[in-house]
């Protein structure tokens, strides 16, 4: 059986008193900001007016990773950037895992958004990159320090941060270590500085393996979705501030009214402001068991944000899927191992479209593990539970299979 090490995790930031800081988006707050936002806001609901409602094609988006990280923390791996992507892309396109969750009376509400994230593949150089920069840093909690100038510290290189690429070609998302938020975004035309433009993202809360794993009730990979959506121009789905206020609102015309923030995962109807509360959409501060949709309004104004503020960003070339044959595909795979959770990742950074299955056999013939792989880039297979031994892992596309050797300790 696997000998899985268990963390003791003193969670101070996400105690009762400090969970108003789950997001460090100022939303406007400034009133040199909120005049920004009106005229953001007038101009996303002409564009809304005058889109006619069809099916959008898909837009994809080349992201860029820069992680800033101190000595001690677990190093954001590849494999850990594909899987967070595929979490941010399966949320987009309304098939995150919580999805089910939603009572019937939203479900009318859920939209795809038709946004696909790729790791970028050429750096603003034209020179070839994984899509990850990574810088070592002394600094503890670099994600919310301030420095000279009022800079954020992690975005700047001669702040000891690193800087980011062309934030009108590249979405950039800094991952370091965070003091009291699990992460932060630029809305549309809300940075001080353009090379701020961008999402930070606390290291324990990326992805949901190595130590964003151990980091739950945060550790399923839905802050970079919460914190895109502020990026592409959404509010909280209440509105502006944390304190209870019908009044206040997110400008979003289908979203229920809420007074506030619901935080943990409730059960059953919540309700406020004489509705029942969408706890489950993006934009509120539930954990990541609860967060499973956004909604057809909320899609149309990130597209308006789109449109205004980042017409370049949308590149169909930067997000390509692999071409060749399955059996060039299934050599070139990459196998690894959690170490945090222990479970096994295989990944393709290439991807590859269309319906895989995974079947994980003992040697005896007896199934152990099954699992649908459809278009994400990565894979987990969970053995946590078997017994040690050698295991033979089937992956089938259509009538061809392909078969690999795998021991477990």
């Amino acid at each position: 059986m696997f000998r899985i090490l268990t963390y003791l995790l003193l969670l101070f930031a996400y105690s009762a008193s400090a969970q108003q800081s789950w997001c460090g988006a100022k939303q406007y707050a400034d009133p040199d900001k909120n005049a920004v936002y009106q005229n953001f806001l007038q101009g996303a609901k002409e564009i809304e007016l005058k889109t006619p409602i069809h099916k959008r094609d898909i837009r994809y988006f080349q992201v860029v990773i820069h992680v800033v990280a101190r000595d001690g923390y677990q190093p954001v791996s590849q494999a850990q950037a594909l899987q967070q992507l595929d979490v941010l892309n399966n949320d987009f396109a309304a098939m995150g895992d919580n999805i089910n969750k939603l009572p019937d009376e939203f479900k009318t509400l859920v939209a795809n958004a038709e946004m696909h994230f790729c790791l970028a593949t050429l750096d603003p150089e034209g020179n070839p990159t994984p899509g990850i920069t990574f810088t070592s840093t002394t600094e503890e909690f670099i994600g919310t320090n301030i420095g000279e100038g009022g800079r954020r510290v992690i975005q700047w290189d001669e702040l000891g941060g690193k800087a980011g690429w062309d934030p009108t070609r590249y979405v950039n998302i800094w991952v370091g270590e965070c003091l009291d938020i699990l992460g932060s975004a630029t809305m549309p035309g809300e940075a001080n500085f353009p090379e701020e433009i961008g999402i930070i993202i606390d290291i324990r809360h990326f992805g949901t393996i190595g130590d964003a794993g151990h980091f739950n009730p945060y550790g399923r990979g839905h802050t970079l979705t919460h914190e895109m959506g502020h990026f592409f121009g959404l509010k909280h789905i209440w509105g502006q501030g944390f304190g209870e206020d019908c009044s206040d609102s997110d400008d979003i015309d289908d979203t229920p009214n809420a007074g506030g923030p619901h935080y943990g995962c409730p059960e059953g109807e919540q309700s406020s402001c004489s509705t029942s509360n969408m706890y489950q959409n993006f934009m509120d501060l539930t954990d990541d068991s609860c967060l499973a949709a956004f909604t057809h309004d909320q899609v149309a104004r990130m597209n308006s944000a789109i449109d205004m503020y980042y017409p370049d960003l949308d590149r169909a070339s930067s997000c390509q899927t692999y071409q060749a044959g399955f059996d060039q595909w299934f050599d070139q795979l990459t196998w690894s191992t959690d170490p945090a959770s222990f479970k096994i990742i295989v990944f393709h950074p290439d991807g590859w479209m269309g319906r895989k299955e995974i079947r994980v056999f003992s040697m005896d013939g007896k199934l152990v593990f099954k699992n649908e792989w459809n278009e994400e880039l990565t894979s987990l297979i969970n053995l946590q539970n078997v017994a040690s031994g050698i295991y033979l892992v089937n992956i089938t596309m259509a009538d061809e299979c392909r078969s690999r050797k795998i021991v477990v300790y």
